[in-house]
């Protein structure tokens, strides 16, 4: 499908993304024993369904400090969703279901899906310590392929998981497909053109380049900003903060306009902070900025909600 015209300057930025996308990111064996490019899908599939990353947001993203924003954000955001109790919502990328759970209490019934076998399983076991095995349904897919057929769900969720897919477009592509039309899809990703990522990462890249410690590999592409983190032999996972206006263009394409901009959080300077009374501030900062409603083009997390065309 054709999304934007392309100018001179669009062709150059398509480049640097093609680049940014097939370089190797770590190595696979061939059938002679020699190690291959591994593509940076792959990379990320690598990093994505191992236990240690889920630990990692668990520890920094996920803690019970975060606990009154999350339940508060889901809460929100199924009141902009327009969903009512009963009604079924895809949960695409739902890690250990964790908001899953909440989009339950919410009365909804939650298909969630996760492309880690570790997630899927932790995810099984929360939902049934929690008692929410008959509203929620967990099962192992892959965003780039959802097992499920057109406009199979009325809403559609997908919480800072584009922001780890290098083919985000074909990701974009597949939750319009199974979303039915009429439905609506809220996504929740970083945003590039933030304070956070304007000032914070500018900062702490020249710290860690003055200390002497290695930096990510760091890309502006059409999509927004992209970096690239390699973690050894095991591949690499990209992180990206999201052009806004790229993902509210592409989803116009894709047959989905935008019908509210939400903010999230204000920053994410709480995962480098040393301690919990210095991330206890910024969780502070944060609340304020969020529960004001603030201007969302100055805040790192943005939550959209999309409507597919009838």
């Amino acid at each position: 499908m054709k999304i934007l015209q392309k100018t001179g300057m669009d062709r150059d930025r398509l480049g640097q993304d093609r680049r940014f996308d097939n370089a190797s990111a770590g190595h696979e064996a061939s059938s002679t024993g020699r190690r291959e490019p591994m593509s940076r899908t792959d990379a990320s599939r690598t990093i994505l369904g191992a236990q240690e990353i889920h630990t990692h947001w668990e520890n920094d993203y996920l803690n019970s400090d975060l606990d009154p924003f999350y339940d508060r954000a889901c809460a929100r955001l199924v009141e902009k969703l327009g969903a009512p109790s009963g009604a079924k919502i895809l949960d695409a990328g739902c890690g250990y279901a964790y908001h899953a759970m909440r989009y339950a209490r919410l009365g909804l019934h939650v298909v969630g899906v996760d492309f880690s076998e570790t997630a899927v399983r932790s995810a099984r076991t929360n939902v049934k310590h929690a008692g929410l095995d008959d509203r929620i349904t967990v099962q192992q897919a892959d965003i780039l392929s959802l097992p499920f057929p057109d406009g199979s769900f009325p809403y559609v969720v997908s919480w800072g998981v584009l922001m780890h897919i290098p083919e985000v477009e074909k990701a974009l592509k597949e939750l319009v497909r199974v979303l039915a039309p009429g439905g609506r899809i809220a996504l929740m990703e970083n945003n590039a053109s933030s304070l956070h990522v304007r000032l914070w990462e500018p900062f702490l890249r020249g710290v860690k380049r003055a200390l002497g410690r290695k930096l990510p590999e760091r890309a502006r592409t059409g999509r927004g900003v992209e970096e690239w983190s390699h973690e050894g032999d095991s591949g690499g996972l990209m992180v990206r903060k999201t052009d806004i206006r790229w993902i509210e263009r592409t989803m116009r394409a894709l047959g989905a306009d935008l019908i509210d901009h939400s903010t999230g959080q204000l920053t994410e300077l709480y995962t480098a902070l040393p301690s919990r009374a210095l991330k206890r501030l910024v969780y502070r900062a944060n609340w304020i900025y969020f529960l004001r409603e603030l201007n969302p083009r100055l805040a790192l997390g943005n939550i959209l909600v999309f409507e597919k065309r009838k």
